[in-house]
């Protein structure tokens, strides 16, 4: 295969299939927050929140090698000021992505040891935060697509 069909074609593909399975995985989180707890759904979360931080990990990997191998230049987005905003918002959204994380482990210890589900409380603490993920994945992309059209350069 050709290094520039890669670069511009095969490479954008992963990288736009990897955000789109990044947020679909926040979105079923929120899915399954909302629905009433029960033992499926606290057996669930970890697994749909596994399949978040995979796809996560996938998306900056890949929206980085297309920075280093994209048309225009790893040096070009360096310096652009609106891609460190993207960079602080992932960096930011997977911060915040901990919390729930950690909840859903513990919820699903929890239900092993015991049969306990979380309260209310925290389920309302938790679709908090993944709604705020969701809003920086939203911001991302309106950011993103400032940087390729050129605003934010020097």
């Amino acid at each position: 295969m050709d290094a520039t069909v890669a670069s511009t074609v095969i490479l954008p593909w992963i990288h736009y299939l990897a955000v789109l399975m990044m947020a679909g995985g926040a979105v079923a989180e929120l899915y399954l927050l909302r629905l009433p707890a029960s033992p499926d759904v606290v057996r669930l979360l970890p697994r749909v929140d596994r399949f978040y931080g995979i796809t996560a990990v996938l998306t900056f990997a890949t929206g980085i090698l297309r920075m280093y191998h994209g048309g225009k230049g790893a040096d070009w987005y360096w310096h652009n000021g609106l891609m460190h905003g993207v960079i602080t918002a992932f960096v930011v959204a997977a911060l915040v992505s901990v919390a729930p994380t950690v909840r859903f482990i513990r919820w699903n210890r929890q239900l092993g040891a015991g049969g306990s589900l979380p309260s209310e409380a925290e389920l309302r603490k938790t679709k908090a935060l993944v709604h705020v993920q969701l809003t920086l994945v939203a911001l991302i992309a309106l950011l993103i697509t400032l940087v390729a059209r050129g605003y934010g350069a020097r």
